[in-house]
């Protein structure tokens, strides 16, 4: 088609505060907005707070523009923590109030802005009524496995309520054990302004059309379908793994020292490193780093673990610092704070295996590189992510007796048996397997094109309008 036949869409995008969360709608905007888009132009605004978006404002370009969104002032919640990063725990329902006080700014933007229409994440289960009330159709946009999309909605919902889900190897042991595992998850805070667990529901109900899906179809076909059936046929469109390249910045964090990890790793043999990290949003406690530290040593292997620590409270103080003692041989152990270039070091041959928290983004960039997993899941999601995992035959399990908590002892026997022996070898076929199913669904440019025809049919670009839902 030529240049002045292209239909034009514009998208406003809008995820949670988190840098998990940012990174791939980011990534999904850079695939929109490429030159092979088809015969549809595509302009994307992403909106987040002023903290979020300067640690990333190099990434801007022509065609993806950053929208600052100013959350309501309060004393305990300085503009600076209008993010996910480094926030203390206690502050999460403060921002997530915050950000259900922003609905009417948000809606102001959306009138200047004019978009065609809105991908927004699960949080925000109001965002698609601002875009309702303005004409504007909004999109689901999960970054969440579709096994823990599933897991929450059967669960959350009603319908299906008190029978185990229906995947076992994805559950966590039956009726009983998953009941008491949705039970935390929706522990209520007095000051919140939706309940946390309608922000899942309503956000898939209130999605127009579809659910687009940060996923592997040929991975996740089962639990798509499933998730499809419990939203009364909804259409769920998987848009593949939307990996980012290994020069990610993380967020806007800098290292005096960039290099510094490559290098290591490139004195190191090759498969005998583990790389140990546990997202960008969950801080260990001073219990967990002392169990995590004392489980590294008695493993024997070579590992690099990257520590985080929140900031702006001095309650958490006592987890700003590794254990006393706690010093690995320079040949053996390397301990960077803050952040390492996670998927660099995944596909770098010295890496032999990946401790992980089991966030879907790390599960990912761990299969894309072939590296199998020692899952120690700490919140939300993961334990589901885990478990998937390992039924795929891609990772270990760390034994845990109550959620969040494990012994060093265990930590370094899991990590043992994914670096050494049969069950090693064993999980690095699987992994290698798996490797090839991730690349192909990433470079998949179909995916991202049908996803653009989609989102312009369902924004009446050459044909009649589809209604947006209530």
């Amino acid at each position: 088609m030529a240049q002045a036949e292209r239909e034009h869409l514009s998208v406003v995008m809008f995820p949670w505060l988190a840098h998990g969360h940012i990174t791939p709608y980011l990534e999904l905007a850079r695939r929109l907005t490429s030159e092979d888009g088809g015969d549809v132009d595509v302009t994307v605004h992403l909106v987040s707070t002023p903290v979020n978006l300067s640690a990333i404002a190099r990434q801007q370009t022509p065609r993806i523009r950053f929208v600052e969104l100013h959350l309501p002032a309060a004393l305990d919640l300085p503009p600076a923590l209008h993010t996910t990063k480094h926030l203390p725990a206690r502050l999460m329902p403060a921002l997530k109030r915050a950000c259900d006080l922003a609905a009417p700014r948000f809606g102001a933007l959306l009138d200047e802005l004019r978009p065609d229409l809105l991908l927004f994440d699960f949080l925000y289960p109001w965002a698609p009524l601002e875009a309702a009330s303005r004409g504007v159709p909004a999109v689901h946009l999960s970054t969440c496995s579709a096994a823990a999309t599933s897991f929450m909605v059967h669960w959350f919902g009603s319908a299906r309520a008190g029978r185990a889900f229906p995947f076992q190897g994805v559950g966590l042991g039956g009726a009983e054990e998953e009941a008491k595992y949705t039970s935390l998850l929706l522990r209520e805070h007095p000051d919140g302004l939706v309940p946390e667990r309608d922000r899942l529901l309503l956000s898939l109900a209130r999605s127009s059309g579809f659910v687009a899906i940060k996923t592997c179809a040929d991975i996740e076909r089962p639990y798509m379908g499933y998730l499809s059936e419990l939203l009364g046929g909804k259409e769920m469109v998987p848009i593949g793994p939307l990996l980012v390249d290994g020069s990610d910045t993380g967020g806007g964090t800098t290292s005096p020292d960039p290099d510094r990890v490559t290098r290591w790793l490139d004195l190191q043999p090759p498969a005998s490193v583990v790389l140990v990290s546990f997202g960008s949003e969950y801080f260990m406690s001073e219990q967990q780093l002392a169990r995590m530290a004392r489980g590294l040593e008695l493993s024997g292997e070579r590992f690099v673990w990257v520590v985080r620590f929140p900031k702006g409270d001095e309650g958490d103080a006592a987890a700003r610092a590794l254990p006393r003692g706690f010093a690995p041989a320079p040949g053996r152990g390397l301990v960077v704070e803050g952040w390492a270039p996670q998927r660099r070091v995944l596909e770098h041959p010295a890496c032999g295996a990946f401790l992980s928290h089991c966030g879907w983004s790390s599960v990912l960039e761990s299969l894309a590189a072939g590296v199998p997993i020692v899952a120690l899941p700490l919140h939300i999601d993961q334990p589901l992510d885990a478990n998937l995992a390992a039924e795929l035959g891609a990772a270990v399990r760390v034994p845990q007796e109550r959620f969040g908590e494990f012994r060093a002892e265990d930590v370094a026997r899991t990590v043992r048996r994914a670096m050494r022996g049969e069950e090693s070898r064993a999980l690095r076929r699987h992994a290698a397997e798996l490797r090839e199913v991730v690349a192909r669904n990433d470079a998949d440019d179909a995916q991202v094109a049908a996803l653009v025809q989609r989102m312009a049919r369902l924004c009446g670009k050459g044909q009649q309008r589809v209604a947006v839902p209530n």
